[in-house]
């Protein structure tokens, strides 16, 4: 940890390297857990803005934007706060399983309460507040990892999730497609799947230390800038490098899919329930492609032990996606996007997420430190709405796909510089 932080971690560390490289039902479970967020998520993200397209045509863009661009910055909050409070958090549940359970509550009825009314703060009160459950649940759910998976089965735990959320995420677009013809129905129906998959998870694996509510935790003492540098990141060079990487990658896949629906209506002259239908087949296409690479790429990264070639391969691969859509915009075109992107998506999710446990410095507040590194996550969210929407405004819809080429290829140099991971 960072030299700032002077009493100890108010943490239990559990020892997972002399553990045998399974994950037993664990590993169902890390693919389920995915799957119940990434669906409603990208069931939302075609929805929501149909729903804002009836409201007001005019504006739907602007609109849009300021609406992810207030959920990203509540998820960035919330993603810290609830990352430091998981790791000292105690009751007979465990450290993480109320939180996980609690985010997966207040997140499904945030975005119940976005498609019962026709306000757009209400709208967006509801979309900041599924923000803030689902960023709750995701940090608690991440820090699984580190609490209970041995080193060499990091990559397949981290390929299981990716699993799960590429099917989530297919499966959404599907499930939007009939759904953007009624978006506020939509959005009261889809994000129920957290709730039960969460409250699976922690009935059939709960928290290891779930059975020693009694334990004690060292106490932070002193003044409050001592219990403020508690929420502080580590100073670290290689920590710092994988937040970068991941933000560059995660902003140059928002930044384009962000405005999907977008790009195939008012700059391919698609209708809105055709269009729907092509981005339903191109989340089909996109699943399909990283699910095969995921599976790969996460196995391959174990047996061999190495992380960067990997994420920065992948990284590329996106970046390559764009290459086809700036030279000759089409609809050929965009499922080439996804087509391309998907595989280079499949491998980084397979192993971004076991690099990220391998480049923690070890100061035992895994879940803070992983909140952090999730915020490389939820900030690109945040700003690329703002940065696509201006550039929209002023040059249309295909720089977007510059942007993005130029920010994966970016991220793949910033993963390759760090020292500590192979």
């Amino acid at each position: 940890m960072s030299s700032l932080k002077k009493a100890p971690p108010p943490v239990v560390t559990v020892d997972v390297e002399n553990r045998a490289p399974r994950l037993g039902r664990l590993g169902p479970l890390l693919a389920l857990g995915a799957f119940s967020w990434a669906m409603p998520s990208a069931a939302s993200g075609i929805v929501l803005p149909a729903l804002l397209a009836t409201l007001s045509e005019s504006t739907k863009v602007t609109d849009y934007a300021l609406i992810s661009s207030i959920g990203a910055v509540v998820a960035m909050i919330t993603t810290v706060l609830a990352g430091a409070l998981s790791d000292r958090t105690v009751s007979r549940w465990g450290r993480r399983s109320p939180w996980m359970v609690g985010g997966a509550l207040v997140g499904g009825l945030g975005l119940f309460t976005a498609g019962t009314t026709s306000s757009l703060w209400i709208i967006a009160v509801g979309a900041a507040t599924f923000q803030l459950g689902l960023s709750a649940m995701l940090v608690a759910l991440g820090a699984v990892l580190p609490d209970r998976v041995p080193r060499a089965a990091l990559g397949k735990a981290a390929a299981l999730t990716g699993l799960g959320y590429l099917v989530g995420t297919a499966l959404g677009g599907v499930v939007a497609a009939p759904l953007v013809a009624i978006p506020s129905v939509g959005l009261r129906v889809v994000p129920w799947t957290m709730l039960v998959a969460m409250v699976a998870f922690v009935i059939w694996a709960p928290d290891s230390d779930a059975r020693k509510p009694r334990i004690e935790r060292p106490r932070i003492t002193g003044s409050l800038r001592a219990h403020l540098r508690e929420f502080l990141p580590p100073a670290d060079r290689d920590y710092w490098l994988a937040f970068i990487g991941r933000f560059l990658v995660i902003f140059a896949l928002f930044v384009v899919v962000g405005y999907q629906l977008y790009i195939a209506t008012d700059m391919l002259g698609l209708s809105t329930v055709r269009a729907a239908s092509l981005l339903a087949l191109c989340g089909v296409l996109l699943a399909v492609c990283a699910g095969l690479s995921t599976m790969l790429g996460g196995a391959w990264s174990d047996r061999v032990g190495a992380r960067k070639p990997f994420v920065a391969g992948a990284a590329a691969l996106i970046a390559s996606g764009s290459v086809w859509f700036i030279i000759s915009p089409s609809v050929a075109a965009l499922i080439g996007f996804f087509v391309v992107s998907g595989i280079g998506y499949g491998i980084y999710l397979s192993v971004d997420q076991a690099l990220m446990v391998e480049v923690l410095p070890g100061s035992g507040g895994e879940a803070k430190e992983l909140g952090f590194l999730s915020l490389g996550n939820t900030a690109p969210i945040a700003v690329a709405p703002l940065i696509g929407g201006a550039v929209v405004a002023g040059f249309g819809y295909r720089p977007l796909f510059v942007i993005s080429a130029c920010c994966a290829a970016a991220g793949a140099t910033a993963i390759l510089a760090i020292r500590r991971v192979r």
